[in-house]
């Protein structure tokens, strides 16, 4: 695992360049939603919920809570029981990246391959006939997760074998990145290098490539000794060519099943019984399954895309929902109240 580092301008975009994102997904707004109804309500929930309050998490319009008393008692405890009872579990794609920058899409994992020009032309118009097959289906909020699961398969089983058609070395996979337009969401440097000297675990936990999403944390100097990633990576034979995938694949429903879970990773972390967990589907409130004895764990949902026909679900899965939020500003926030 990486504890190496480099040293580009962390901070700045790869590209502004970069074609039609592949995995793209689109924004749209709502009417933001005020936190109160009159400022004596408002007064009232200051009092009831100080820990909120102190965060400026009570009156931010793009932030959607539930159920402010759990999230109250949920942070209250993180806070208080500090950096040495955390641990961090994060999606990668549409989590840590971010959704748009300047008005373009940024490109994803998948993305980075399926728009690179060191990608044959059949591989690029074949991954984006896939995309508007099935990205459509994963976001469909009138389909099961059951439902969707066996379309979910059928597309990595497809992308991969795509992928495989390609002979790519492992070798361009630097390239691929330094040509795309990927970008951490504002403030992820600042917030892996807090997590990084208090020494707080981070698992990555992606259906995305995860030779490519290892190659970003590494431009961007955030792939550091305490990150692991478990993703889709990649088997080369004597050349350094691909020649398959190691183990199942995951994909975006099955994060409670795949191997992390039956290794001991969550068992070391014995004591860190504090999670805080963040992702970008309702997919990922299950990653973390696993950690033994969770005392306090805070989820949450970055909601890019279908915003009006996605809240309710993510409402009642995540305990904050960050409405179009292409920064880290509120882990940032509760992380910064933390010794």
């Amino acid at each position: 695992m990486g504890g190496g580092t480099r040293t580009p301008e962390s901070s700045r975009p790869i590209s502004e360049t970069g074609g039609a994102a592949g995995r793209d997904k689109t924004t749209e707004m709502v009417e933001p939603v005020t936190s109160f109804n009159s400022p004596g309500q408002a007064n009232t929930n200051a009092r009831m919920y100080p820990t909120l309050e102190k965060l400026g998490l009570l009156k931010r319009d793009h932030i959607r809570i539930k159920d402010l008393g759990h999230v109250e008692q949920v942070l209250t405890s993180i806070v208080t029981e500090g950096y040495s009872k955390l641990q961090v579990i994060a999606d990668f794609d549409r989590t840590l990246t971010r959704v748009w920058y300047n008005g373009k899409k940024c490109e994803t994992c998948y993305g980075i391959m399926d728009n690179s020009p060191m990608m044959p032309d059949f591989y690029r118009e074949e991954a984006n006939q896939l995309l508007a097959r099935y990205y459509p289906i994963e976001l469909d909020p009138h389909m099961t997760e059951a439902e969707k699961i066996p379309h979910m398969m059928e597309w990595y089983r497809n992308i991969h074998a795509l992928i495989l058609k390609c002979h790519v070395n492992k070798s361009s996979f630097k390239g691929m990145v330094s040509d795309s337009n990927i970008r951490l969401r504002d403030g992820t440097e600042e917030l892996f290098g807090s997590l990084h000297r208090a020494g707080v675990p981070v698992l990555v936990l992606s259906a995305g490539i995860g030779d490519v999403l290892v190659e970003v944390l590494q431009h961007f100097n955030v792939y550091t000794d305490n990150v692991k990633v478990v993703a889709n990576f990649f088997k080369y034979n004597k050349e350094g060519v691909i020649e398959g995938f190691q183990g199942d694949a995951i994909h975006m429903f099955n994060k409670n099943e795949n191997a992390i879970h039956s290794s001991d990773y969550f068992q070391r972390l014995e004591g860190r019984a504090n999670v805080i967990l963040m992702g970008d589907s309702l997919g990922d409130v299950k990653m973390a399954v696993g950690v033994p004895n969770p005392v306090n764990v805070l989820k949450i949902g970055f909601l890019n895309d279908k915003i009006e026909e996605r809240l309710e679900s993510f409402m009642n899965n995540f305990d904050l929902v960050l409405i179009d939020d292409q920064t880290m500003d509120v882990a940032k926030t509760v992380l910064d109240q933390l010794k």
